[in-house]
């Protein structure tokens, strides 16, 4: 079942030329959110030594149950290493107008579980589905892995300041990318934008980096997120999760 929820992250955060028609997924309680039933609560499980990125994933999680996204699951093993593989051609047979902002739209498909070796990532959902969302945290290793997350940032700049509205023309698909700051002052990137295809939807990515750790916050929904409240509580989200890594 987390392999369907993640594909629902996928499918809403790509940019692909084929948009899906994702159905809300029941998500699965990891050990995080699992109560415990009368026969385990005698038990004493063995708890797994998580990496900081791990740890940091985790309190977002926990924080964002608490603000109305009790429904998660962690994204491990293969789905994970999935998620870490840059995709590839995802503008093929597309034309992006002005064709000077495919390249800063392209790296949208950008997450830091790209970054290193050590990374996590849990998705997340609220009550009746219709919002899903993720925090991801991983480890900046190296020096390049410092210039692609500025490479990252000053994409998302270059966006704002003039891919603001963006045609996307494929070979039997079309639709309008509407960009705009949401005006987080708190993190180091911050992008709201819709889009009008044949799936409309939401999107609002944060990203924060801290000593040596990136963390993002994505929501996506076919509803409008663009709202201070809604900007609060992802930001409490990615806050918690980075104080976990100071």
């Amino acid at each position: 079942m987390a392999k369907k929820f993640t594909a629902l992250m996928a499918a809403g955060l790509l940019l692909t030329l084929s948009a899906c028609a994702a159905e809300p997924a029941e998500m699965p309680q990891d050990q995080t959110h699992k109560i415990a039933s009368g026969e385990s609560a005698t038990q004493t499980p063995e708890v797994p030594d998580l990496s900081t990125a791990e740890v940091a994933a985790t309190a977002g999680a926990v924080i964002a149950a608490k603000l109305g996204f009790p429904n998660s699951a962690k994204i491990q093993g293969e789905d994970l290493k999935a998620l870490a593989e840059k995709p590839t051609d995802t503008l093929k047979d597309i034309v992006v107008l002005p064709g000077s902002c495919a390249a800063p739209v392209d790296d949208l498909n950008w997450s830091p579980v790209q970054l290193g070796t050590e990374a996590a990532r849990t998705d997340f959902t609220n009550e009746s589905q219709n919002i899903t969302g993720s925090i991801e945290v991983a480890k900046l290793e190296n020096d390049q892995d410092r210039q692609e997350l500025k490479e990252h940032f000053a994409n998302v700049s270059a966006i704002l300041a003039d891919c603001r509205s963006v045609k996307i023309n494929g070979l039997d698909y079309s639709e309008t990318l509407k960009f705009s700051d949401p005006k987080v002052d708190s993190v180091d990137s911050a992008l709201y934008y819709t889009r009008n295809g044949k799936y409309p939807q939401d999107s609002l990515v944060l990203i924060s980096a801290t000593g040596n750790y990136a963390g993002m916050v994505s929501f996506v929904s076919s509803q409008p997120l663009e709202d201070k409240t809604f900007n609060q509580v992802a930001t409490s989200i990615l806050d918690t999760a980075m104080t976990q890594v100071q």
